[in-house]
């Protein structure tokens, strides 16, 4: 991940809410609007001729080159491991392999899906749409991220929208590699001093936030998620994941999942906020 790119991330995951990963700033058009509708409807255009399929493990890859969709595949699926390390889901069984389509370039991938100038790649039924370039597999990893979600969770619930989009950016991060510069330098200072409250982290709708809201609203829930898998342990988030897939109350399903850890949702919450100081 480039230092551009890293200052400019806490501004434009507002836009993570559609479905859609935005691109740099300095790569885009316009800058990105606060959110955009998710993509809904028939599947969008494959590639031009010529274009090559591999399929793995997990994924069916569209690219151009053989060449180039052997190391997309290799790529996701290391990304795919990596998720169910961190989630220890490793007894979900997709239904089905997931198509990711690389398009030739981000004109080829606007014109073929609609998508904004601003967008780097999104999700539409079982398939992921992005574009080759420097963020690929970041984005690949975090659109994998949401079709693992909604394929386990079976729905798609509001007030988990944070575990969910936490999650996908805390993948998304992992993909993109460590470097010494902090994509979330500019609000850490504002997440340790005034975080958003856990109502609000459950119960916000970013798209009708404002822009530096939504910012906080995405860098907090990558906080929170990366602090609940990381202190919490994988077996205990994977148990907190089925808690909430089985409609338990908040309280109940952090309580069973990280027994002796924390008690409740708030107690999580105080010791997420204290972990900042």
């Amino acid at each position: 991940m480039t230092t551009k790119f890293r200052q400019a991330l806490p501004l434009a995951l507002a836009a993570l809410l559609s479905g859609c990963v935005p691109v740099p700033q300095d790569q885009a058009d316009v800058p990105p609007p606060i959110a955009a509708e998710r993509p809904a409807g028939q599947p969008f255009p494959l590639l031009d001729p010529g274009g090559s399929e591999l399929s793995s493990l997990h994924f069916k890859v569209l690219a151009y080159g053989p060449d180039q969709a052997r190391q997309i595949s290799e790529q996701a699926e290391q990304a795919y491991q990596r998720i169910m390390v961190d989630t220890n889901l490793f007894s979900f069984q997709q239904s089905r392999l997931y198509q990711i389509v690389v398009y030739g370039s981000r004109q080829e991938y606007q014109r073929k899906t609609g998508q904004p100038s601003w967008s780097g790649g999104c999700a539409l039924g079982n398939s992921i749409y992005t574009f080759a370039g420097p963020r690929l597999y970041p984005t690949v990893a975090h659109e994998m991220t949401h079709l693992i979600w909604f394929e386990y969770m079976g729905r798609a619930d509001s007030d988990s929208r944070w575990v969910n989009e936490g999650l996908a950016v805390y993948e998304e991060l992992k993909a993109a590699g460590s470097e010494d510069s902090d994509p979330f330098a500019s609000i850490r200072s504002l997440l340790r001093s005034t975080p958003l409250t856990m109502d609000q982290m459950t119960q916000m709708v970013p798209a009708s936030e404002r822009r530096d809201t939504v910012s906080l609203w995405y860098a907090q829930a990558e906080s929170m998620v990366a602090f609940m898998i990381e202190r919490g342990g994988r077996m205990g988030f994977s148990a907190f994941l089925a808690a909430v897939r089985d409609n338990r109350p908040w309280d109940d399903a952090v309580r069973s999942a990280f027994p002796g850890v924390w008690n409740s949702l708030p107690d999580f919450y105080a010791a997420w906020q204290r972990s900042l100081q």
